[in-house]
């Protein structure tokens, strides 16, 4: 098997231990090899049941969809391709998004003073309105006692701007689910300069299907691509 650039493998670690808390705080039913992350359980909406983590792992993660799919029968499910590099055609899998993952240190900055984090379960429903969240709850309030997740947001209680998550892995800060009302990016919003002030001087790292990202500071890490099961 090819081996894994340092930083990249940051990436795709960060997210999976992202996404494993909020699985968890669904009862997930997850164990880790490695070949793959998975998630045995029904996973929330927009979050996968299979995350790969090494490269030429196509039969590995066959085993595994027969082994989700029995669990989740009645809904689709979703497999991040960590290496974009999986082919799932042939086993009716739809291929929804394709992205890349970004990560590298930046140069230090202020503190910023319009960015706060949310304290409250009631604050968490209104930033994850804010974020486009259903009725559905994706974001529970268990994860607000989780000391490695912040939710970000700018603006007042009641009138939240902008927003984004960091994930605190240990060697690195990984960022998600940044939004603005006014569809501004990363940068413009300041949420990347927010981030960068609580990372320690460690790697922030992320992915995203805009390619803007390049000109954040952040490398191009590699492609990645996200597919979803067929139809129950």
């Amino acid at each position: 098997m090819s081996k894994v650039a340092p930083l990249l493998r940051l990436a795709i670690e960060d997210n999976i231990g992202w996404c494993s808390a909020v699985c968890t705080a669904h009862g997930s039913r997850e164990t880790t090899s490695r070949d793959a992350w998975v998630n045995r359980g029904a996973s929330p909406p927009f979050y996968p049941n299979i995350i790969s983590r090494q490269i030429g792992v196509q039969d590995e993660i066959e085993t595994l969809i027969g082994e989700v799919a029995i669990a989740n029968q009645s809904k689709r499910w979703g497999i991040k391709d960590s290496f974009c590099e999986l082919n799932l055609s042939d086993l009716g899998f739809e291929r929804i998004q394709s992205g890349s993952w970004y990560g590298g240190t930046l140069a230090a900055n202020a503190e910023p003073t319009d960015w706060n984090i949310i304290r409250s379960p009631e604050h968490l429903r209104s930033w994850e309105k804010a974020w486009g969240g259903g009725e559905d709850r994706i974001f529970t309030e268990n994860l607000l006692l989780d000391h490695r997740i912040s939710f970000w947001f700018k603006g007042g209680d009641d009138a939240i701007e902008a927003g984004f998550i960091s994930f605190d892995s240990g060697p690195s800060l990984g960022i998600s689910n940044w939004f603005s009302q006014d569809d501004r990016s990363l940068v413009q919003t300041g949420a990347l300069q927010a981030a960068n002030s609580v990372s320690r001087r460690r790697p922030i790292v992320c992915w995203s299907a805009d390619d803007a990202l390049r000109e954040t500071g952040l490398s191009d890490l590699g492609p990645l691509q996200v597919w979803i099961s067929p139809t129950a």
